[in-house]
């Protein structure tokens, strides 16, 4: 009896202690989490500080690899299409990342007055002056990241695009080094790249599939690490090779892109097609009944 007792009270220590340390270990995970929510879903204080602050930041070393390679991504969407109309809703580069020479107007959207090479439209991305279906391309160019209410702004954004209308994203990937420097650098620095919004792709493709978007790309790029120092990014360049090989969804930016649905509506061929169609058909039924009521 006594051996009895003495097993189970080891036992009983035993489980004691494991959910000792199953409450510390969700005690952990629930911070975690918190902190995360914090970084990821709450974004900047004020929209039009951070792009501000984004503006002077797209100019360093680190900012310029980043526009570098984010001008190929854009060039790859827009390959092989035309449009008349397309708005950049920017996030301080205040630069035009397509080629005008390819469409016939470009706008630029910014809540701030800048010195674009193109025609700037000062405007919030939840507010957009534009009617409704009147442009054909529409960039969002880490709009998501900055502004107060990313659903919103996509949202706006749909509402402006034409039937058939192509929408880009271009947005900060959490799952990456970058979200990872934003997870620890948001807290010391106000007004920063890395206190900007950084929310999932999943969640933004979501949006697009409720607002009638069929999704053609959905890819994740620039695999450079995010450190300030020039000599820095040099060394790592050979990384990035193996970093698009080995962990091809860990790329610190993603890119989504798709097209507007809009259900009951069809182009103006198809229509004209349509009409033919049903006008045969009537008076091929009309002609069959008039032949039959003579016999």
């Amino acid at each position: 009896m006594i051996l009895f007792s003495r097993d189970s009270s080891s036992k009983s220590q035993l489980i004691r202690s494991n959910e000792f340390i199953h409450a510390e270990r969700f005690d952990l995970v629930q911070r975690l989490k918190q902190k995360f929510k914090q970084v990821y879903k709450k974004g900047p204080n004020d929209s039009r500080a951070q792009e501000a602050s984004l503006s002077y930041w797209y100019r360093t070393p680190l900012g310029e690899k980043l526009i570098e390679q984010e001008k190929v991504i854009v060039a790859r969407a827009i390959s092989g299409r035309f449009a008349a109309t397309i708005a950049q809703l920017d996030s301080g580069y205040h630069e035009a990342l397509f080629e005008k020479r390819l469409f016939g107007s470009g706008i630029l959207v910014s809540q701030l007055e800048n010195r674009a090479l193109c025609p700037v439209v000062c405007a919030s991305a939840e507010a957009l002056p534009f009617e409704p279906e009147s442009i054909d391309m529409v960039l969002l160019h880490h709009t998501l990241d900055v502004c107060e209410n990313p659903y919103k702004a996509v949202r706006e954004a749909s509402i402006a695009l034409k039937p058939g209308g192509l929408m880009i994203v271009v947005g900060f990937n959490p799952y990456s080094s970058w979200g990872l420097r934003s997870l620890f650098s948001a807290a010391r620095s106000n007004n920063s790249i890395w206190c900007s919004r950084f929310i999932r792709s999943s969640r933004v493709e979501d949006w697009m599939q409720v607002l009638d978007f069929e999704l053609e790309r959905h890819e994740k790029h620039v695999f450079t690490l995010p450190m300030v120092a020039p000599n820095w990014l040099n060394r790592f360049n050979g990384l990035k090779k193996w970093l698009t090989k080995l962990c091809p969804f860990f790329g610190a930016v993603y890119v989504l892109v798709g097209y507007k649905q809009v259900l009951g509506k069809l182009p103006p061929e198809l229509r004209r097609n349509s009409k033919r169609s049903v006008l045969e058909t009537t008076l091929g039924v009309s002609s069959s009944k008039r032949e039959s009521s003579s016999e």
